[in-house]
């Protein structure tokens, strides 16, 4: 399998994921300054155009499906989801929250991906998991006072 930087891939991909979304975090709370929530996540979305354009390009060049409409379904109600959870998260910022609480607390989603995931799709967690989760939990607890 290929490496970036003598890492797995998923790893190098996952630590981008890290330093792009921390980066996303803090401007959020600058533009939540000069706008309301819903107009944020209509730039938010504006901004998403050229990603789309590129993404759209690319996939289509590899065929379709039924395997693929229901992934493009599922994609939609991700992306309302998402969308629903971006206005949350700039409400937050916008009602005095701080990026340095906000996005530590909001970035603890994982713990509902877990639970869907053991209870929807039968997924197994670990001793060790659900001491991290629990840890979690502790931290949410300690950012929020």
């Amino acid at each position: 399998m290929p490496s970036i930087l003598g890492m797995p891939r998923w790893l190098a991909f996952s630590l981008l994921t890290i330093l792009v979304w921390g980066a996303w975090g803090a401007v959020s709370k600058i533009a939540s300054e000069g706008v309301d929530a819903n107009t944020n996540q209509v730039f938010f979305t504006f901004g998403l155009l050229p990603l789309i354009a590129l993404v759209w390009r690319s996939s289509r060049k590899r065929g379709g499906g039924a395997g693929r409409r229901v992934g493009i379904g599922w994609a939609f109600v991700t992306g309302i989801l998402g969308g629903t959870g971006n206005i949350a998260f700039f409400r937050a910022l916008i009602m005095g929250g701080k990026a340095s609480i906000v996005s530590p607390v909001t970035a603890l989603f994982p713990l509902v991906t877990v639970i869907l995931a053991v209870t929807l799709l039968h997924e197994r967690v670990g001793t060790a998991q659900k001491a991290g989760l629990a840890l979690a939990l502790v931290a949410i607890y300690l950012l929020s006072m």
